[in-house]
């Protein structure tokens, strides 16, 4: 049997994965989202201004919590498997865990709503999942933006979301 189709759209990254050679910050801190909700790669945290300690989600509030980024680098981290077993792949890490989390650069992401390049990105204030939105439009019902954040590479068609590229830079 012969190939027949040609993919245009192949698989470029993992959630959380860093992209490009562009400019970067990116700071270590302690995960900690008391069990509230898996503590995902690629997905948006804030950070306690008196423990520096991150969680998934969160609303970003005067004097007390602050956006502490994306979580990035999910290849660097000790992975413990999921109940359905140790060697079980996930893109999740338990709490009081080291994780990076990057405020500037580029990174791939699971987007849960189709995007366009361009779109600014949102971060559900319960689970840290992003969304996106059209500039001008109204920011998805449960969620807050995330300052000075778009997408910049690989559109998503699909309704229900995909992988795709945004680009921060705070």
């Amino acid at each position: 049997m012969f190939q027949q189709t040609v993919n245009v759209m192949q698989g470029f990254g993992v959630p959380g994965e860093v992209q490009l050679a562009s400019p970067k910050r990116v700071e270590s801190l302690i995960i900690n989202s008391a069990g509230a909700t898996p503590n995902v790669y690629g997905f948006a945290a804030t950070k306690s201004n008196a423990t520096n300690i991150a969680k998934m989600g969160g609303a970003i509030t005067n004097g007390s919590t602050v956006f502490a980024g994306l979580m990035v680098n999910p290849k660097a981290a000790t992975l413990f498997g999921t109940t359905s077993g140790t060697l079980a792949p996930t893109l999740a890490i338990p709490d009081n865990q080291q994780a990076d989390f990057l405020t500037m650069g580029d990174v791939t992401v699971a987007v849960n709503t189709a995007c366009n390049i361009g779109d600014l990105v949102s971060y559900n204030t319960t689970t840290g999942a992003l969304s996106t939105y059209a500039p001008g439009g109204t920011v998805p019902a449960g969620t807050t933006t995330i300052p000075n954040a778009i997408v910049y590479r690989y559109p998503v068609a699909a309704v229900g979301g995909g992988i795709t590229v945004v680009r921060l830079t705070n």
